[in-house]
């Protein structure tokens, strides 16, 4: 019996092996996934940073001792997304729920602004203030491929800190004002999320008069059913629907992000 000598896929040899060489289908085959691999090189961004929805810097306040904080929601400073869009907080709307301005500054500018950020935080030594349930200032900020973060308890309070302390706290205080002093229009959002807070309480049972909520604790909802809420509606109302009793809380979805991720 002549011993088994398998042949290398997509190779050819002779019958005595002296020589391999490669069939043409081979070389297609190579061909095409150099030329895919170029094109996926092609359509992917150059950098982390330069798909257009991705955050390159933010600041924001968490950890209230509030029922808003206890449902993960974040009091935010500002949001810079690749693209130059700057999002801040406006003034609450009637109904007592938080919208945002919108502004576009300058690839120079987002990038002058952010190395102050970096500056201001990267290794830096803020103390802890002695107090509780104030929240805790947090930032996020990407630069040249890397990132960096911070976490401040009661920024606005220097109680119990050395002098270094104090004026670190008073670079970020600043670095954040600069990127909120920016000239701003309304940002008109897509969707807003809104949530459940189911209660078992004696009190008014007011039947929520708005349109259908989302099914579940959580849900989005879109800007035209927003709209629709009532003009009665306050944030955190308590209504009773569908044989059940919660209060009610709302707020509007930032560009690229989903509903419910708290």
């Amino acid at each position: 019996m002549r011993p088994w000598n398998p042949q290398p896929i997509g190779l050819a040899s002779t019958l005595d092996n002296s020589t391999v060489t490669e069939v043409p289908y081979a070389r297609r085959m190579r061909r095409l996934a150099a030329i895919a691999l170029a094109l996926m090189a092609l359509a992917a961004p150059a950098t982390a940073e330069a798909a257009p929805t991705r955050v390159v810097a933010s600041a924001w306040v968490e950890g209230t001792y509030s029922l808003p904080g206890v449902l993960g929601y974040r009091t935010l400073h500002f949001t810079l997304y690749a693209d130059g869009r700057l999002l801040t907080t406006g003034e609450d709307d009637a109904k007592g729920v938080t919208t945002y301005e919108v502004a576009r500054i300058s690839p120079r500018e987002s990038r002058r602004m952010r190395e102050l950020l970096v500056r201001a935080t990267d290794g830096v030594d803020f103390g802890d203030v002695p107090v509780a349930d104030v929240g805790y200032t947090r930032t996020r900020v990407i630069l040249d491929g890397r990132l960096t973060t911070s976490m401040t308890n009661a920024l606005q309070m220097d109680t119990g800190l050395t002098p270094a302390q104090t004026q670190a706290r008073e670079r970020l205080r600043r670095s954040i004002q600069r990127f909120e002093e920016v000239p701003a229009d309304p940002f008109i959002p897509l969707a807003y999320e809104v949530r459940r807070v189911l209660r078992d309480e004696p009190g008014i049972q007011l039947e929520w008069p708005g349109p259908s909520l989302p099914a579940g604790a959580c849900g989005q909802i879109s800007r035209a059913d927003y709209l629709a809420f009532p003009d009665s509606y306050r944030q955190g109302g308590r209504y009773t629907w569908r044989g059940q009793q919660f209060d009610l809380w709302t707020r509007p979805l930032m560009p690229g992000e989903r509903a419910c991720r708290s």
